[in-house]
């Protein structure tokens, strides 16, 4: 499990079909949780698209961030990754300006 304390600057590894990390492969962003997912067991089935995930590693890999659709959640504080949580949030939002319902 992920230290209990704040760990700034944990590098990620996007999924090659994410949107929200578009141009942040290289960022490190903020995580302070002491919780990880560390496996992915989901049975997607059509029409619906296997959702993008992001890893990272911090003693072990875990889950960083899922996508699927205009859906996104962070296992990190995008809003205290200083300039590379600004650009995530942007993404996000030119996303949800994308999506159809």
């Amino acid at each position: 499990r992920p230290p209990a304390a704040r760990y700034d600057g944990v590098p990620v590894r996007p999924d090659p079909q994410s949107r929200l990390f578009a141009g942040l492969a290289d960022e490190r962003f903020y995580f302070v949780h002491s919780f990880a997912a560390k496996t992915w067991d989901l049975d997607v089935h059509d029409p619906f698209p296997q959702p993008a995930r992001t890893w990272t590693t911090y003693g072990e890999p875990f889950l960083a961030a899922v996508e699927n659709g205009p859906l996104s959640a962070t296992q990190f504080h995008p809003e205290k990754s200083g300039s590379a949580g600004i650009r995530l949030l942007a993404n996000w939002i030119a996303g949800l300006r994308r999506a159809t319902l």
